[in-house]
């Protein structure tokens, strides 16, 4: 390869432009927004209603989908014991082959939520009303998506979640012990030579 010219000065582009960092400041603003809400459980459970309800709507999808057959579903808080329960979903069929996946289900919000945002960071958003809703959706689907202790409880009683987690720690283990190989250059680059006019 020869370079016949001048080098001229290309500019990267940047990753996130000031429109977009606004934007993550925004949605960090609403998370921390929704966190200050706690200290008013009802001032919390109606902020945070949207994502009880996606919530409860994983763990009753996979609930059908996965064999546990759910009984009762509910999205209205109530008290239980020292604590309060947002909502709640039944099942009559919780086994160790489902229990690990039907527990863990909110966890799948994670993916819509990151969608979401990248969607309206790619289409140049206009600060709002409809963005500062999609904003409070995308708080939700994030504080929705952390499984509650309960759901720990369940998701441990699978011996599936237990092998799972073994499994992948051994990955980890055995790819951070892999010796890395010495960088090869490509034949393109080892034969390339560069004249200057």
């Amino acid at each position: 390869m020869r370079y016949l010219g001048r080098m001229e000065h290309v500019q990267a582009p940047s990753g996130i432009h000031g429109l977009q960092l606004a934007y993550l400041a925004g949605f960090a603003a609403m998370l921390w927004l929704l966190n200050q809400a706690r200290r008013s459980f009802w001032l919390f459970s109606l902020l945070i209603l949207p994502g009880t309800l996606c919530h409860e709507l994983c763990h009753w999808l996979l609930g059908h989908l996965l064999g546990g057959r759910p009984t009762h579903f509910t999205i209205l808080p109530r008290r239980e014991g020292r604590g309060w329960v947002l909502g709640e979903v039944g099942l009559a069929n919780l086994r160790w082959y489902n229990a690990f996946f039907i527990g863990l289900a909110p966890l799948l919000l994670l993916p819509l939520a990151y969608w979401l945002l990248l969607w309206r960071l790619g289409g140049n958003p206009r600060f709002g009303w409809p963005e500062a809703g999609v904003l409070f959706l995308l708080a939700n689907l994030v504080f929705a998506a952390i499984p509650s202790r309960q759901d720990l409880k369940i998701a441990a009683r699978s011996p599936i979640g237990w092998l799972l987690l073994a499994a992948t720690l051994a990955w980890g283990w055995r790819r951070l012990n892999r010796p890395n190989p010495q960088p090869q250059h490509s034949a393109w680059l080892r034969t390339m030579t560069v004249e200057t006019c």
